[in-house]
């Protein structure tokens, strides 16, 4: 649980590092947040406004649930109908086509720009233009944007000056023949202007290329309505509008002139066939005619009732006059056998008038007979009787030949008017099958006829009465406020900015800073070695020498070291402690912390600093040594202890070895036991003994030193020291001879410090607050 808590409130602290390493910084990031907000206002100060304006229509439609081929197909052909549901895509699609945008920059003379030149930016004059043109262009695949200066002369001169040209004179109206295109200016007449302007033609595919992307149109997919809004944002409001409303007009222009000429090829296609089904029709009517002619035929119908009407009736006839013919025959035939005294049938409705005959020649027959029972044959009444029914009888076989005969005509007739009708009969379904051929096609051209003569008239009302296909639901309206640049919006990301990019840039120096910072990197790096002090950077008009009654932060930290290493080497009582000074690498300050060290110890101690670099001697920087030094004494026995010791002349209570002449083995000399004699004559005279050695990463001669030492004091150097280095004050701390280590943070700014009361250095002794603030901003950077 404890280790827990610890990691926990380690993590607490490396974050509060992290974060204090950016506060640290913040005089950069108040610059940068100021620099942020000033390009802030010049962006809004010279940044047109733009404005959404919009616009909705309704586009007209018509469904058609029903996709079968019906006769409701040509009626479609009158004023352009529409043959399956509008996809409002393609009506979008359409609105934002290349021709109809370019229908419209030519409307509006949006290939023409007249623009105010300013101070920083040149502005778009629109509302009040003096001037407006029309641009024709001859060869629109060499033709270029061009810009022109244009300066009035007077009410109808004007002067043009292209780029690196000469300036001409024009009148107002008149075409100016530029490169590849010429170019109209008219003046306005209700607006004076006497400053010069700049003409801006740019190619018309360009601004259709702008428009269609600017030009936003949408469906209403929510409530899947045939609604479209039109969105356009731009600087200048009522120009936005017009485009807008000028496109709505561009749309149903475009839309009216294709159903008017789809009206128009309906109507010629109408013509077409009225006069060829005129021609047609004529041709069956003539066909019938003939047909009837030629067959005799006014009316098929009641003429073949009429032959079945006879016929029946001829057959009646046949039958009857059969009956009296058969008659007739039996009549005759029992006339021929029967002899005078039989009488002949009678009543049976004999032709002629033959039944009255016969009923005189039976009457006759009747009376002889009578009288052939009162009388003889020879009696002359019966004689008389007998030559009178002779007689009558040959009239009546006379008769009835005749009758036969006239009969047997009849007969003939009958059946050959018979034979006639049957044939006539016969005939009609094949004359009924071509006539109703006929009449069928003349039926089906006069429906036809009369069908395109109803579609003629149609279209020509639908070419004469135009409704619009996009019914305009709301005109093109601007909004008050801008769509951009937003202030709020702009301000807030310049805010972002102002933090985030020295947020960004801190980062990355950090993340590839691999020099020590401040005492966490030291602590992160080596937690089992003490940090004995942190020394800031020190005052270049000070110096860089620890004076006597210094109250400086830069002395305070030479006070604290020396508080540390006491408390280090406070067991050792008989003898003076050996304190060995060294570094990592050349320029880290060993050399100044331990001549400043000695210099705080010797104001109350007697105190003696060895210069032990050998190689690199640098004790001459601050103090003036004797010709001799470490390295004659190490080398040569015959010198003496006095002859290397010399007073400094910064203490009296400061006493200086220097490093002698340079020789070419350092490290066999620092390996001599003369050395350690040194140091021994050295513990009884002094309190304190400080050795400034050679870095221990670039040479071995500190090493020969560490067995002499009580205390190791390993210089670092912020903002110089590499990280990866702090690894061999490790490998130094676990060798044998080190008794103990402690580490120093030399060359620190101040505002790493985090000693005393608010970080400050000196509480009741000295402190920043003594100084402006600008002299502290100007720390800070």
């Amino acid at each position: 649980m404890n280790e827990f808590n610890e990691q926990e409130e380690s993590n607490s602290l490396d974050l509060q590092a992290e974060l204090n390493k950016y506060l640290k910084k913040w005089p950069w990031f108040l610059l940068s947040l100021f620099i942020a907000l000033v390009l802030a206002w010049l962006y809004l100060r010279y940044t047109p406004k733009q404005y959404a304006t919009n616009a909705s229509v309704l586009i007209s439609t018509s469904d058609k649930k029903n996709n079968s081929v019906s006769m409701e197909d040509f009626s479609n052909l009158a004023l352009g109908g529409n043959l399956g549901a509008a996809n409002l895509q393609d009506e979008i699609a359409i609105m934002k086509s290349k021709p109809l945008l370019f229908d419209l920059v030519k409307k509006l003379n949006l290939d023409v720009q007249i623009l105010n030149e300013g101070r920083v930016i040149s502005k778009n004059i629109y509302d009040e233009v003096p001037i407006f043109g029309h641009l024709e262009i001859s060869n629109p695949r060499k033709f270029v944007s061009q810009t022109f200066s244009f300066t009035p002369v007077n009410s109808k001169e004007f002067t043009l000056k292209q780029e690196d040209g000469l300036a001409k004179t024009h009148h107002y109206g008149e075409q100016v023949v530029i490169q590849n295109a010429t170019l109209t200016l008219y003046k306005q007449p209700e607006i004076s202007f006497k400053s010069p302007l700049t003409i801006q033609l740019s190619h018309p595919d360009i601004m259709v290329s702008n428009l269609e992307q600017r030009i936003v149109a949408m469906q209403d997919m929510k409530n899947k309505s045939s609604i479209i809004s039109l969105t356009y944002v731009g600087k200048i409001p009522q120009k936005s509008e017009n485009i807008l409303n000028e496109l709505i007009k561009q749309y149903n222009k475009d839309a009216t002139d294709n159903k008017n000429l789809e009206s128009q090829n309906t109507a010629s296609f109408i013509d077409g066939r009225l006069d060829l089904i005129t021609k047609e029709l004529g041709n069956i009517e003539n066909q019938k005619a003939s047909f009837k002619r030629n067959n005799q035929i006014t009316d098929l119908v009641s003429q073949a009732q009429l032959s079945v009407q006879n016929a029946n009736d001829a057959t009646k006839k046949i039958m009857d006059v059969g009956t009296q013919l058969e008659m007739v025959n039996s009549v005759l035939s029992y006339a021929n056998s029967a002899n005078n005294e039989q009488l002949l049938p009678s009543n049976l409705g004999m032709p002629s008038g033959l039944d009255n005959v016969i009923n005189e020649y039976n009457q006759l027959v009747l009376t002889r007979n009578k009288t052939l029972r009162q009388a003889t044959n020879s009696n002359p009444a019966v004689i008389q009787f007998n030559r009178d029914i002779s007689s009558m009888r040959s009239v009546i076989k006379e008769n009835l030949q005749k009758s036969r005969i006239s009969l047997q005509s009849n007969m003939a007739a009958l059946q050959q008017r018979l034979n006639d009708n049957k044939a006539a009969v016969g005939k009609f379904p094949d004359q009924e099958k071509i006539f109703r051929n006929i009449d069928r096609q003349q039926n089906i051209k006069e429906a036809l006829y009369l069908f395109l003569l109803q579609k003629r008239e149609e279209t020509s009302i639908s070419l004469a009465v135009t409704t619009p296909k996009a019914r305009v639901v709301n005109p093109a309206y601007t909004f008050l406020n801008p769509v951009s640049p937003q202030n709020s919006k702009i301000y807030l990301i310049a805010f972002t900015l102002g933090l985030a990019i020295p947020f960004l840039l801190f980062y990355l120096y950090f993340f590839f800073d691999n020099k020590i910072a401040n005492k966490a990197d030291i602590s992160r790096a080596l937690p089992n070695i003490p940090l004995l002090a942190e020394v800031p950077t020190a005052d270049k008009a000070a110096g860089d020498l620890v004076v006597k009654n210094d109250l400086s932060i830069y002395a305070e930290s030479f006070r604290i070291l020396l508080t540390n290493l006491k408390f280090m080497i406070n067991k050792i009582q008989d003898r003076a402690p050996v304190i060995l000074f060294t570094s990592s690498v050349k320029g880290e300050g060993k050399t100044t912390i331990s001549m400043n060290s000695a210099l705080t110890l010797s104001s109350n101690k007697k105190v003696v600093l060895i210069g032990a670099d050998l190689r690199n001697p640098q004790l001459k920087r601050y103090v003036t040594t004797k010709q001799i030094g470490l390295a004659d004494y190490l080398a040569d026995p015959t010198v003496e202890l006095a002859d290397i010791l010399g007073s400094s002349n910064l203490n009296m209570n400061l006493d200086i070895i220097d490093s002698g002449t340079i020789p070419p083995n350092p490290t066999d000399l620092l390996e001599e036991k003369r050395l350690r004699t040194l140091i021994t004559d050295l513990t009884s005279k002094y309190d304190y003994i400080l050795i400034d050695s050679a870095p221990m990463m670039m040479v071995s001669d500190s090493f020969h030193l560490l067995a002499l030492a009580d205390v190791l004091v390993y210089v670092t150097r912020a903002q110089y020291t590499e990280k990866q280095l702090l690894n061999y004050i490790k490998v130094v701390a676990a060798d044998e001879n080190v008794a103990k280590i402690g580490v120093v943070l030399n060359d620190i700014k101040k505002s790493e410090l985090r000693y005393g009361y608010g970080g400050k250095y000196g509480y009741g002794y000295y402190s920043d607050e003594n100084k402006s603030f600008r002299e502290r901003l100007k720390g800070k950077f």
